[in-house]
């Protein structure tokens, strides 16, 4: 392995520890001279409280020492400090080698993760598993795209009729035809006796599938075609993320603007996403 590899977190370990130490209460900060000019105030580094991996998620915290600064981890997922200048930013993430990179405007420095493990070489491919249970049916994906028309197939079997479906709307009249020859009357019926109102029948097809639609407490969002540095989908205010997937390739990363919105972004590679927002 090489020496690089090694020394790197445990080198930017160590200067995150002698950083907390040398600002602990013990050490006296430097005064400023009695007499003649202060000395002009140094631009704000950027100094990290915490960086650790935490039940799935990256989490980082610090301070830029200025507000409205945007700081950015690995060139690809940004985050805006607040108006104390602090900024912290969660996303299920794991950097590689368990190293990340924050920049903010010109300034930049390398963090190590905590409880995060560096990535090994992969192994043999192991033997298939058994097959396991089949899981609970997902929520129906949005329909693709329509595909060219296929050659004509063989005519099947006649199948059984169905029920008698809802009369459509009257038809135009056709041309008067021919009168045909006139028939017999018949023998006049005798009235039969008036029958009983029966009970209102069960609501159709048509009126199930329309109260199932009306019931659905989600909405769905969709984007095609993702531009750098990332594409995205936004809630409505008072709305959060249920779900949302990357089409053909990479995993969402969900955040949340100051403003309130529930955000869910894929890498640019990603041909499009799709989410599903549901109201609190």
């Amino acid at each position: 392995m090489p020496w690089g590899y090694t020394m790197r977190p445990f080198r930017a370990a160590l200067i995150l520890s002698a950083s907390a130490a040398l600002s602990g209460p013990g050490f006296a900060q430097p005064q400023a001279p009695a007499s003649g000019r202060a000395a002009a105030p140094a631009q704000s580094a950027i100094t990290v409280w915490d960086a650790r991996i935490e039940a799935g998620d990256l989490t980082v915290s610090g301070s830029v020492g200025k507000a409205g600064v945007v700081v950015t981890l690995d060139d690809d997922i940004p985050v805006t400090s607040d108006k104390r200048g602090r900024f912290t930013l969660k996303v299920p993430y794991v950097p590689q080698n368990c190293v990340a990179t924050l920049k903010a405007g010109e300034l930049s420095r390398e963090i190590a993760v905590a409880n995060c493990g560096a990535t090994g070489a992969p192994g043999p491919k192991g033997e298939p598993g058994p097959t396991g249970p089949q899981g609970v049916a997902g929520l129906a994906g949005p329909p693709g795209p329509k595909g060219e028309a296929g050659p004509k197939g063989d005519a099947g079997p006649r199948g059984e009729a169905g029920p008698k479906g809802e009369t459509g709307p009257k038809g135009e009249a056709g041309p008067k035809g021919e009168p045909g020859p006139k028939g017999e009357p018949g023998p006049k019926g005798e009235a039969g006796a008036k029958g009983d109102t029966g009970p209102q029948g069960p609501a159709g097809s048509a009126g199930r599938a329309a109260a199932a639609t009306a019931a659905l407490p989600f909405r769905m969002l969709r984007t095609d075609g993702c531009a750098k540095p990332h594409c995205e989908l936004v809630c409505d205010e008072g709305e959060t993320f249920v779900s949302a997937y990357c089409l053909r390739g990479g995993n969402p990363n969900f955040t949340r603007r100051e403003s309130g919105e529930a955000v869910a972004l894929c890498p640019p590679d990603s041909s499009g996403m799709v989410g599903f927002c549901a109201r609190l």
